[in-house]
């Protein structure tokens, strides 16, 4: 008899933070014939500089989930968007009840999100990773939960899972670059995507990543993963 289909369910905060964190293991699952659904929260219309405000530049409540669904274009990955506003979301009844609901609708097995324990994070993400774990524990089929690597490095992120991305890296970085509307950002360009890939293997599997094999990582307190063995935790 064939295993159930895994239903796996992203949930995140702005319009390019699951394809910072998680695009590569989400094409992975969408290649072992998983359902993959990516939630965004929230529109991004927030997501410009200071500078940029004082430039008189705005962004549309469409324009940054069109770059999203741009990143995905071709993929089989699904996209919703809740349309809360950015900048000040709060894990209250309302966040944590819309999200329940995407992960009911769905059926989720494994939910990935954000860390809950990276202090200095963005609030949006704290938020959501909050929400979000919460949801899952109302929702009770999310039996794997992944907390993927805030985007600058944190002192207080400890992977205990890495997925293997080396021949999705390229697709990543495209798919990152479909972001126009945050053009410039540090965390999005091509070097810092290869240069986190290369060193998200360091810590857990040191001669692999020497070898030119690239990661995502992941906090987990469950190993029900793909393709992960003793080596790489």
């Amino acid at each position: 008899m064939a295993p159930p289909r895994e239903r796996v369910v992203a949930v995140v905060a702005h319009p390019d933070d699951a394809e910072l964190m998680f695009y590569g293991t989400l094409r992975r699952y969408r290649q072992r014939g998983a359902s993959v659904t990516v939630v965004v929260t929230t529109t991004g219309i927030n997501g410009i500089s200071l500078a940029d405000q004082r430039r008189g530049t705005s962004l549309t409540s469409r324009q940054r989930p069109a770059e999203s669904a741009a990143s995905y274009d071709g993929s089989g990955i699904d996209l919703v968007f809740l349309g809360f506003a950015d900048g000040a979301l709060v894990a209250d009844r309302d966040l944590i009840s819309r999200v329940e609901a995407e992960l009911a609708r769905v059926g989720c097995t494994v939910l990935l999100t954000h860390s809950l324990h990276s202090g200095t994070d963005h609030q949006d993400h704290r938020a959501v990773a909050q929400a979000a774990v919460n949801a899952a524990t109302r929702t009770g089929t999310c039996g794997t939960i992944l907390h993927g690597q805030p985007h600058a490095p944190r002192g207080d992120f400890r992977p205990t899972v890495l997925v293997d991305i080396t021949d999705l890296l390229a697709d990543k970085v495209m798919a990152l670059a479909a972001h126009q509307s945050q053009a410039g950002r540090w965390y999005l360009g091509e070097d810092y995507t290869l240069h986190r890939a290369a060193n998200a293997g360091w810590t857990l599997a040191p001669t692999r990543a020497a070898d030119g094999r690239r990661f995502e990582a992941f906090e987990t307190s469950l190993t029900t993963l793909l393709d992960t063995d003793d080596e790489d935790r």
